[in-house]
């Protein structure tokens, strides 16, 4: 199963090229540049669900990747970043980079919802559970 199959909820696609700052010695794209991407993906689908200020409220308490392909220099990639699973307090996203139609990266976060920051984790508002857990209107929608 690859991380698109896991998306159920709200997702986003950009595109973007892999800059000069993300290779590394070997030419490709450099490891964290991953973390990057599912940072930008992820800040994306809060804009286009209209909740930009979710931002600061949601920090990532779990993050691992797939590196799939290699990626070099000015390579065009399209940037999938959707909710896998909403809990309680916190939310699954999953994030897949592609380069001509190719899988080169998966990777899978958790953020929690703490907009406290002397504070823990607390349960989503109603209305942004519904946003997260709504489904594009087509699949291939972003």
């Amino acid at each position: 199963m690859t991380v698109l199959d896991e998306l159920t909820g709200a997702r986003h696609t950009m595109t973007r090229r892999l800059a000069w700052h993300e290779t590394d010695a070997a030419g490709h794209n450099h490891f964290a540049a991953a973390m990057r991407w599912l940072e930008e993906g992820e800040h994306a689908l809060w804009r286009s669900l209209g909740q930009a200020a979710m931002v600061g409220a949601v920090p990532r308490v779990h993050v691992e990747a797939d590196y799939l392909g290699r990626i070099f220099f000015d390579d065009e990639l399209e940037v999938t970043t959707g909710v896998i699973r909403v809990g309680r307090t916190s939310a699954s996203f999953g994030t897949v980079v592609r380069r001509d139609g190719q899988v080169v990266v998966e990777t899978r976060h958790v953020v929690a919802y703490a907009p406290d920051p002397r504070g823990g984790a607390q349960p989503w508002p109603e209305d942004v559970r519904a946003l997260l857990e709504t489904p594009p209107a087509t699949p291939d929608a972003g």
